[in-house]
Formats: C-alpha cells, structure tokens, sequence
C-alpha cells in the first residue's frame, strides 16, 4: 500500500515536473528574441550616446581591438573589448568600457567614446552601487553631470583641471558626495591619456604631430606598475593620472 502510494506521488511529481519544464521551454522560445532585439535596441542606443552615428559610416562598431596583459591597466582589464568606429575604413573614434574601483560604495563600470583627435564624445554609467540621490548623480537619468565630459581633450583641459572643483579641478562634486565623481574623472581622464598612450594600436594610424606636443606637469605622472597595473610601458610613456 505504501510502496503504491509511493509511486503513485512520484509519478504525480514527475507529471508536475515534465508540465513546468514544457511551460518553460515554450516560454523561452517565446521570448527569446523579443529579449535579444531589446538587448540590442539597448546596446545601440547606449553606444550611440557616447559615440555619434554622426562620426561614422560603416556598420555600426563591427571592428574591435581586444586588451592583451601588455597594454592593460587597473581600469582596462586584459580581454576587455575596446570598439572601433569606422568611416570609409578609418577609425574615427573608439568606445572604452572601463570599471574603476574607486566608487564609494563599489565599482563603476563606464562607456567612454573617444574620437580620433582625442576628444570626449560621451561617457555613460553602465553599472553602479552608489548612494540614491547622492552618488547616483553620475547616470544621465539623475543629472546632466556626465554630459560635462563632452569634448574635453588633452589639448583644451590642463592636466590639473582633471578633477572635481574640490581639488582644485573644473568638474563640479555632488553636495554630500565627492567620491563617486573624483573617481569617474579620475577614470575618465586616465582612460583618454590611454588612448593618446596607445594610439597606434587603437586608431591603426600614427598619432598625430599636434598631439606629440602634448605636456604634462610631474605631479600627474605616476609609476604605472604599481598603481595602475600596467604590466609594461605604454607607447608613449607613463602619463595616467593618478
């Protein structure tokens, strides 16, 4: 009788089981690609916040140059995807995405575009964990702070004014919160100096002859190896910012 009833149960559950893995496969393939082509519709209009539809003219980033450990650094990880946008088979500029460590309450993961005369043509916020209504102001949905980055470039913006007004830099703080955006310009800025560092690679052209003059005082030099991680010396020098 209780071997019966036993079995009896077991096959109940299996029924059970076999029902809801049918509802979940039906459902999968439902969704499936409403889920992708809203990834996509997402992915686009992220990208196209921080690199212009404007700039280019081939398919929209299909060219890419991976990280290797020779050219990472703290905030540019080896295999981190690094997308190029062509025009006429030139790169006009290039999307980063970087995460920097240095939030207050965690990491911040970012979108940077950068075009080819090293200028900023967007930056986002992809991720984060910072405090509602104060660190939170880094997302373009909260405040128009992270617009403020746009065509900043190591020829119009002196090396010291890469910070927040607090530390004697152009970029405004959050009242009640100095972290969150001392660690996005800090990241910012480092992720542009990269660029410039490593422009052949990144643009598949020589870096220009304007750009070679570019000067930076000492105090915003660090040692690569030990505060960024960089495990070799970049193109051009050491010159992230610390």
């Amino acid at each position: 009788m209780i071997a019966r009833s036993i079995i009896k149960h077991s096959a109940a559950l299996a029924a059970f089981a076999a029902i809801c893995a049918l509802i979940l496969a039906f459902t999968y393939a439902k969704t499936k690609t409403p889920i992708a082509q809203a990834k996509a519709k997402a992915r686009a209009q992220a990208l196209a916040e921080v690199m212009p539809p404007s700039l280019y003219f081939d398919p929209v980033l299909d060219e890419s140059f991976v990280v290797s450990d020779s050219n990472s650094t703290r905030f540019i990880t080896p295999g981190t995807t690094i997308l190029r946008a062509l025009s006429n088979g030139v790169v006009a500029g290039i999307i980063v995405p970087i995460q920097t460590p240095e939030g207050y309450s965690g990491d911040i993961e970012l979108l940077i575009g950068i075009d080819s005369s090293l200028a900023i043509t967007g930056v986002r916020v992809v991720s984060h964990k910072e405090t509602p209504g104060l660190g939170d102001k880094i997302q373009r949905n909260k405040s128009p702070w992270i617009d403020s980055f746009i065509d900043k470039s190591l020829s119009n913006t002196h090396p010291g004014a890469w910070a927040v007004v607090k530390d004697g830099g152009s970029f405004d703080q959050f009242t009640g919160a100095t972290i969150t955006p001392r660690a996005v310009v800090h990241a910012v800025y480092s992720t542009v100096l990269y660029a410039r560092d490593n422009y052949q690679s990144l643009f598949e052209a020589p870096l220009p002859e304007t750009l070679h003059d570019i000067s930076f005082i000492t105090t915003q030099r660090v040692n690569i190896k030990s505060q960024l991680g960089y495990s070799e010396k970049p193109v051009l020098g050491a010159t992230y910012a610390e």
